[in-house]
């Protein structure tokens, strides 16, 4: 192949750039202030934008399968239609990195991705009845979807492109929905919580709120004193002062209580940066998470130093501060009460309970308390149980009995106990690494929201079911006093059948989600074992309908057993050989049990989202999909053998196609995104097995990720040898093979900014490797826009046919 080398284009510093917030827009830039340089109008993608073949745009462009959201006591069932990709346009909005947040100013709302288009409401007492859909016109989309208590409204954020978003509640029985005209404010996410079936608790934008502070030059300002405090590389930071005006500006808020017609009643007091708010059952209280000065210039709002205040709504009274804590402040031993991690009673208007974790004289952790009290009577906290362990979970379940969940000392399992009379009881316990769910995880009383549910002294334990034959998914009861365990279901071999909530026991009523290889998920009721289709849907792939698909099994040279989904060409002829990607991302295990267990993708639909590499099998490839690549370890050397273990791993897998004779051993690619295109890169240093790689919003300099990255938790001066020897950077003058290296220019994830893969591309081009570095404007670190995608997915297709395909070099 000839050499050729492709320089992205630089970021040019302008105005513009700093029309909202001023730090340079340059390309060595980690932490971008303003991520569009200031337009006015509509975005145009350029003429360099490609796209892929119709098939293919077809495939990355229909809509997933929709989510579902139950409300057992309706028996209803809401069906989310969200988009599979965005406007370049909407991505390409002004937006402001502030404390970790990636904030729109023109619709005072955070994060880029898809939204819901529409609604679908569906009844478990009448399967296969007409939904009732909400489908707002003009272009307005949807967040954030929950049911009222009583299950008669929805209530949603409806965000249009040109101004702020506001509340919107659906009436579900006369399908009609009205948008009210309330200030809600969701830079910090969900604004509003129901409260009743007739009102919701919401943070607005304060009435009084002046301009935002004017436009600024100033230097980036971080300074740390004090004790060490290892942390990761986030992005989108406060850096200066005027960084902390505007943070102070845009996410101040009020806090109201709203009406379904839009009156709010705003409460006395309660304004300020509050990053979370928990009303009391009955809605008479609540529990805020406010904010304080001085903001961090090193982590995220989340980890901002905040003191947990009660608050009487009706009166507009604080009943109780607690201690501030957060990043870089000191623990305060003398005081007991610090509801950071607290809990409601359900079914109870006031009783708050949160875990107490006090030290002794000579500083040594005294055992976790898990207090609880009434917050009309703060003066009488009581103590509900304690452990020698720290309490990692706890609450109450919807029958009122307390319950909490630690780790064993060797942290190798999870413990759950329920509290009675007599005190805490085993309820049962699995392995920290249980990757099969064996014991399944616990069902709250609307699926995977609210309290635990429990009918007759009875919790529910849904499964995957994981086994040395694929999952097999199980719903179980498990009786608290007694721990007898009862199987309730269980999925039939062949189909991948999860209960996603139970909706009574007298009779039986279950909802499922039922799919398979072939078919997409669908929603059935199941009463007294007999299944009913809630709201059937055909496959939104067809362009994968005829495909082949297979699961293949296998052995790494120590004999770790592994596994592997192949996709093969519509019509493919066996023993043809095939251009073959393989699609990566390792994982750590600490137990070899749980390391060899089938993927359980490879039992479920196909699952397209950005530029997936199913778009290859479409052009002739076979393409190996999630092979399992364990990286085994003992506790505390998460990636001491990480190389070799990789290497394995991959080189078992092309072995086992290449010996089928499904691939040709001269024309295979590996890839991956993140921690995938990591180890794709790694691949070309350390395998022979690979023609060529791409990677795709990958880390390739661990040392400037110094505090550690995935499951390992040694720091760069711990284990500096490991650092430098498992970062492709540090190898670029041995990487002979080509390499496609893609990044989103505004990538928020910790760890992969994109200066990664720009000083990669660097390093690899001074060593005459042969490279090509495509930056995505204004893509984070996954890629949403429809431009982005196609783009992405052309540019994959290309390098695989340059490289590997039909046009090889």
């Amino acid at each position: 192949m000839r050499r050729t080398m492709f320089q992205p284009l630089p970021i040019r510093t302008s105005a513009a750039c700093a029309l909202l917030l001023a730090l340079g827009c340059g390309a060595d830039d980690v932490h971008a202030r303003a991520d569009n340089p200031g337009t006015a109008g509509p975005v145009l993608a350029g003429p360099e934008y490609r796209q892929p073949g119709a098939d293919v745009v077809a495939l990355l462009t229909a809509p997933p399968p929709p989510e579902s959201l139950l409300h057992a006591r309706s028996g209803q069932v809401a069906l989310l239609f969200r988009e599979p990709v965005i406007s370049l346009d909407r991505l390409a909005r002004q937006r402001l990195g502030l404390a970790g947040f990636r904030f729109d100013p023109v619709t005072r709302t955070s994060g880029v991705g898809p939204l819901l288009t529409r609604v679908e409401v569906v009844s478990a007492a009448a399967p296969g009845g007409e939904p009732t859909v909400w489908q707002p016109a003009d272009g307005t989309l949807l967040d954030h979807v929950r049911f009222a208590p009583d299950g008669r409204h929805l209530s949603a954020l409806a965000i249009v492109a040109d101004g702020p978003a506001r509340l919107a509640v659906f009436d579900i029985a006369s399908g009609r929905a009205r948008t009210l005209s309330t200030p809600v404010n969701a830079a910090w996410g969900e604004p509003c919580r129901w409260i009743s079936p007739d009102a919701l608790l919401c943070r607005l934008t304060p009435a009084d709120l002046g301009p935002a502070p004017p436009t600024q030059i100033v230097p980036t300002t971080v300074e740390h004193t004090g004790a060490p405090t290892p942390t990761r590389t986030y992005a989108n930071l406060l850096e200066n002062d005027h960084d902390d005006a505007l943070f102070e500006h845009w996410f101040d808020v009020e806090i109201a209580r709203v009406s379904l017609d839009g009156r709010a009643e705003r409460v006395p007091g309660m304004r300020g940066l509050f990053a979370s708010v928990a009303p009391s059952p009955d809605g008479a209280f609540a529990v805020v998470d406010r904010l304080v000065r001085p903001y961090p210039r090193l982590v995220p709002a989340r980890r901002f130093p905040s003191a947990i205040e009660v608050w009487d709504l009706a009166r507009g009274e604080r009943r109780h501060t607690s201690r501030v804590a957060g990043f870089g402040v000191e623990q305060d031993e003398d005081e007991s009460f610090d509801p950071r991690d607290f809990a409601w009673k359900p079914g109870t208007p006031t009783t708050l309970g949160w875990i107490a974790r006090d030290t002794g004289p000579d500083g040594s952790p005294l055992p976790d308390r898990w207090m609880a009290l009434s917050v009309t009577d703060l003066a009488t906290p009581v103590e509900i149980a304690r452990s020698d362990r720290p309490i990692r979970q706890f609450g109450w379940t919807a029958g009122g009995t307390p319950f909490f969940s630690n780790r064993s000392e060797d942290r190798a399992s999870v413990r759950v106990y329920a509290v009675f009379e007599d005190g805490p009881q085993l309820v049962f316990e699995r392995s920290a690494a249980d990757r099969a769910g064996e014991a399944g995880r616990v069902l709250s009383v609307n699926g995977s929201d609210g309290p635990v549910l429990e009918l007759d002294g009875s919790i529910f334990l849904a499964g995957e079911g994981q086994g040395r034959d694929g999952p097999q998914p199980f719903l179980d009861s498990l009786q608290l006093r007694s721990r007898k365990s009862e199987r309730l279901f269980t999925a039939e071999r062949g189909v991948f059948e999860q209960v996603l909530g139970v909706l009574g026991t007298n009779p039986p009523v279950w909802v499922t989600s039922r799919e398979s290889e072939s078919a997409p998920p669908n929603l059935y009721v199941v009463r007294n074992g007999k299944h009913a289709a809630l709201r059937p849907f055909a496959t939104p792939y067809p362009q994968l309908a005829n495909v082949n698909r297979r699961l293949l099994t296998y052995q790494r040279a120590d004999g770790v057993a592994l596994s592997a989904t192949l996709y093969l060409p519509a019509g493919y002829r066996e023993g043809t050989r095939l251009p073959t990607l393989v699609w990566i991302y390792p994982r750590e295990f600490s137990e070899r049990e749980q390391a060899e267990l089938l993927d359980v993708r490879s039992f479920r639909f196909h699952r397209v989202r950005g530029p997936s590499p199913l778009a290859a099998v479409l052009e002739g490839y076979a393409v190996l999909l999630n092979p399992t690549v364990p990286i085994l370890h003992e506790q505390g050397a998460v990636n001491d053998d990480y190389l070799p273990q990789l290497v394995a791993s991959t080189e078992a897998a092309v072995d086992h196609v290449v010996a089928i004779g499904v691939t040709d051993p001269a024309r295979v690619a590996v890839g991956g995104r993140s921690y995938g295109a990591f180890s794709s890169a790694n691949l070309l240093v350390h395998s022979q097995r690979f023609a060529t790689a791409i990677a795709m919003s990958g880390a390739y300099n661990r040392t400037l990720t110094p505090f550690g990255f995935q499951r390992e938790r040694r720091s760069f001066w711990e284990a500096t040898e490991l650092y430098t020897s498992i970062s492709p950077f540090f190898f670029a003058d041995r990487i002979r093979q080509p390499l496609l290296l893609v990044h989103g220019a505004a990538d928020e994830n910790a760890g992969t900014p994109a200066m990664q893969t720009r000083r990669f591309f660097h390093a690899l081009a001074g060593a005459g490797a042969t490279a090509r570095y495509v930056e995505l404007p204004y893509e984070g670190h996954n890629y949403w826009a429809r431009e982005s995608v196609l783009h992405a997915t052309a540019e994959m297709l290309d390098w695989l046919d340059r490289t590997i395909g039909k046009r090889r070099d």
